[in-house]
């Protein structure tokens, strides 16, 4: 998602860190948009960008699946649901992230489905509606303002049937509170001012949908974050593109940038999982799955692990209407 903040700077030195967490996400959302199991999804070992091997779930795209990534970042997500087979449409608004998501893309190999990266904005999606199967965001759109707005545009341009995924840092989640921990030393912001954890807080999930003709299911999830030290991942971070950096900025010109840094190591210390010098850490998401169009009680397919909300399903429009 593009404002100035995410102009330049590196962020796969730090983002690359979770984005095995977009192979997860994208895997369960292909799992429950074919609940059949048709489409092959199992389970897989991999190696992330940190050289860590990982185990979770495999994607496996149903025959034809037309993907959309909104804020689509470094493109992670992106390329799971390429590699499983899908049509996938990578959208963000900052031209250096799709940059780095084209050039990931050449690795592609001729089985898999194809991907393209467009410019565009969550809050007016250059899209017709109903144009895609399954709208996946992997810490994307929570960056994008207007949050209400950005969710109706999610709805509309997925199919009836077809399922939207979200994964998004909660509030009181080690990531969700990196921002607020540097925010603090510029003082209070201004009453109403949205977060962008306010996508990981289920309460603001609902009312947002509320008027969408979606069914809404939410739940806690958890990815694993390793670097090689501490004083690496504060680092990564301080040039990471995002709101940080225009907190470190301000925070330089007032001379409090060291303090707040210092409270940033000291975050990152105290959720620290390693005892051998690197910094590993579980980072908590949570994960919305909403299906469009259907009137049922019954979760959008398949769904493992032990819910944080199940939420009831949203007040919908009548059939054949779109949400704008």
């Amino acid at each position: 998602m593009r404002n100035h903040d995410w102009h330049g700077g590196d962020y796969p030195a730090a983002g690359d860190a979770w984005a095995h967490a977009a192979d997860d996400v994208t895997a369960t959302a292909l799992a429950a948009l074919d609940p059949t199991g048709t489409s092959g999804a199992g389970t897989k070992t991999t190696t992330d960008a940190t050289g860590t091997t990982v185990t979770g779930a495999t994607a496996a795209a149903p025959a034809t699946a037309r993907v959309l990534d909104v804020g689509t970042g470094s493109g992670p997500a992106a390329l799971a649901a390429a590699r499983a087979g899908a049509h996938v449409v990578g959208l963000d608004l900052e031209p250096g992230l799709l940059r780095t998501a084209v050039s990931r893309a050449r690795g592609l190999g001729p089985t898999d489905g194809t991907v393209r990266f467009v410019a565009g904005d969550a809050r007016a999606l250059p899209f017709p509606a109903g144009a895609f199967d399954l709208t996946l965001s992997t810490f994307g759109v929570m960056f994008a303002p207007e949050p209400a707005r950005t969710g109706a545009e999610l709805v509309r341009v997925t199919r009836p049937g077809g399922l939207i995924a979200v994964a998004s840092w909660t509030p009181g989640g080690v990531m969700g509170r990196i921002a607020p921990t540097v925010r603090r030393h510029l003082g209070p912001e201004p009453d109403g001012t949205p977060s962008p954890t306010d996508w990981g807080d289920p309460s603001r999930i609902r009312s947002w949908f509320a008027e969408l003709p979606v069914t809404v299911h939410t739940r806690v999830e958890r990815v694993r974050v390793r670097y090689p030290s501490l004083s690496h991942a504060v680092a990564a971070f301080e040039n990471k593109p995002g709101p940080l950096r225009r907190h470190r900025t301000a925070l330089e010109a007032a001379h409090r940038w060291q303090h707040a840094r210092a409270d940033l190591a000291a975050l990152f210390a105290l959720h620290n999982r390693s005892a051998d010098g690197d910094l590993v850490f579980d980072a908590v998401y949570l994960l919305l799955l909403a299906r469009v169009g259907i009137p049922s009680r019954t979760p959008p397919g398949p769904l493992t692990g032990r819910p944080d909300a199940v939420d009831r399903p949203a007040a919908r429009a009548p059939r054949g209407s779109t949400a704008h």
